[in-house]
Order: structure tokens, then C-alpha cells, then sequence
């Protein structure tokens, strides 16, 4: 398996391209996610994850929404085109496994974040002809946000029909659920401004915990918002061991982002510790049959 992010060019100037690689190993699986299709007009561009953002329509859709077009502040694409390699990856082993083929993979990062953001935002789009516009209207609220409480801040999402009654009713306003404008879904995604507007009103009258508290008890979706200090050393990741301490042979202490999938047969455990640079180059040269030259 021979797994690269360079661009493709650069892979040949190093005798690293796929035919290069692949000769003599008919099983091999060899990938490489740089940021366009190889053999598009863009092919040969360098990109990171904010050039990709770009070419998505990630920034865009942040511009819809704050009127800036700003970068989301995570290495989102990268992230996600990570999954993305781990999926195609397994994909291509199961095959080999049947057959004992190996192939080419590539995951172009713009097409890749493309695709994840069109999922819902192709919307009214999706018929062609289509009804309408590119992009899902509720997700592109101007007043979708975090809800003030008398305390600090929340998401409390009342999804359903009857979970918009039971909040209606909590904040004394029962008659608000028959308002044709919130009475179903579509109802409230077509005016989910008006609809958020109207909720802000009402949360500033109870604190945080009581919030919650009347949440849970209404099965309505609510999370106090918390900073990601906050998150990381809750109760919450530090008891699922998200976040722990490990010791490195070379470079001693150090935070251990662990492992959110749980697998009951198979649990994952840490094998080895980061490789410093360059510590595994000889031996990544030698599984493919480079030598040093002399």
C-alpha cells in the first residue's frame, strides 16, 4: 500500500508515480489525494485546505450566511478528505482481497469537499429543471445560531412538530404551534428566519441547567455551549479517554488525542508514538524496492 498527497508531477519527478511503483507488485494499492484531479485543467495547482475551502464553495456558503467570506477555523478539509482516503483505502483492500488486484485510487480534495457540500446545500436544485436556487435555506439562516440563556449560551433544537409544540408551551406561547408559518417542517424551514427570531426571545427567560433540564425531560436536542478547553476536559472526554496523557521515548509528556470509534471485539490502542522526521524514510524506501544508491 503506498499512500502520497504530492502532486502527481512531482511524484514522477521522483520515479514515485503509480507505474513507477506499481511495477512488478500487481497487488499494490497506491493513493494519492492531491488538491485537483490529475487530469483536469487544474491538475498541476498546489492546494491547502483554505485553497480547497475556496473551490468547494465552503467560503462562499459562510459569505450566504455572515455576509464575510471567512475560512471555517479548523483544518476541515483535510479532515474530512482524511476520512475520505480511509474509506477509499479499505475499499480498494476488500477488492484485493477477493481478487488479489491492486489499483490507482485518487481523492482530489476540491471534488472530494465538493460533493460534501453540495449533499444537502443541492437542494431545490436537484430536478432538472430546477425549483430553485443551490443551497438548503434553513442551514443558510442568518439567525442560526447559538440561543442566549439568562446565564450564558445553548443549542437547544426543537426539530420535530411536536418538540416545537412542547417548547411553545414551556415559554407560555401554546398557541405559536398552530402559526401556519411553524406548523410543519417545510413550514419552518421556508420562514426559519422569522421562526428563529422568535425563539431568541423567549430562552434569555430561563437559565442554562434549566433549559436542559426541560429538554431532556421534552426529548428536544440541547447542548450548553461549551469552548473546546471546556469540551476537552469535561467529565464527558476525560472519562471516554479523548483526551489523555502518554509518554513519548524521545520527547517525553504529551496529550494523546484518543480514539472516539469503539469497537467491541477490536479496541484500538496506541501501537507506537508519533515517528519523529524521517525516522521510517529508510524503511518506507525499502518496502517498495528502493535502495540508496552508493
Amino acid at each position: 500500500m503506498f499512500i502520497t498527497n504530492l502532486r502527481p508531477q512531482a511524484l514522477r519527478r521522483l520515479g514515485l508515480g503509480y507505474e513507477d511503483v506499481a511495477a512488478g507488485h500487481p497487488g499494490l494499492v497506491y493513493l494519492n489525494a492531491q488538491g485537483f484531479r490529475s487530469d483536469s485543467a487544474l491538475g498541476s495547482r498546489p492546494a491547502y485546505d483554505d485553497i480547497v475551502q475556496a473551490a468547494s464553495g465552503l467560503v462562499w456558503l459562510n459569505e450566504q450566511v455572515s455576509g464575510i467570506p471567512y475560512f471555517v477555523p479548523t483544518v476541515l478539509a483535510d479532515k474530512i478528505c482524511g476520512l475520505v482516503i480511509t474509506q477509499s483505502v479499505l475499499a480498494a483492500l476488500h477488492h484485493r482481497d477477493r481478487t488479489g488486484q491492486g489499483q490507482h485510487v485518487e481523492v482530489p480534495m476540491a471534488d472530494t469537499m465538493l460533493a460534501f457540500n453540495l449533499v444537502e446545500h443541492l437542494a431545490a436544485a436537484t430536478l432538472d429543471p430546477p425549483e430553485g436556487p443551490i443551497g438548503y435555506s434553513r442551514a443558510l439562516s442568518s439567525q442560526r445560531r447559538a440561543a442566549r440563556t439568562a446565564d450564558g449560551w445553548m443549542c437547544i433544537l426543537p426539530y420535530n412538530d411536536r418538540n416545537w409544540r412542547d417548547f411553545f408551551a414551556f415559554v407560555g406561547r401554546p398557541e405559536l404551534a398552530d402559526d401556519p408559518r411553524f406548523g410543519t417542517l417545510p413550514d419552518r424551514t421556508r420562514n426559519a428566519d422569522e421562526l428563529y427570531l422568535l425563539a431568541a426571545e423567549f430562552t434569555p427567560r430561563h437559565s442554562t441547567a434549566e433549559w436542559q433540564a426541560f429538554c431532556d425531560s421534552a426529548s428536544i436536542p440541547a447542548a450548553p455551549v461549551l469552548s473546546l478547553a471546556e469540551a476537552a476536559n469535561s467529565a464527558y472526554a476525560t472519562e471516554g479517554g479523548l483526551l489523555r496523557t502518554a509518554q513519548h521515548p524521545s520527547e517525553g509528556a504529551y496529550h494523546l488525542i484518543g480514539e472516539p470509534v469503539r469497537f467491541q471485539t477490536t479496541p484500538a490502542r496506541l501501537h507506537r508514538h508519533c515517528p519523529r522526521i524521517g525516522e521510517h524514510t529508510d524503511e518506507v524506501f525499502a518496502e517498495i524496492g528502493h535502495r540508496p544508491s552508493a
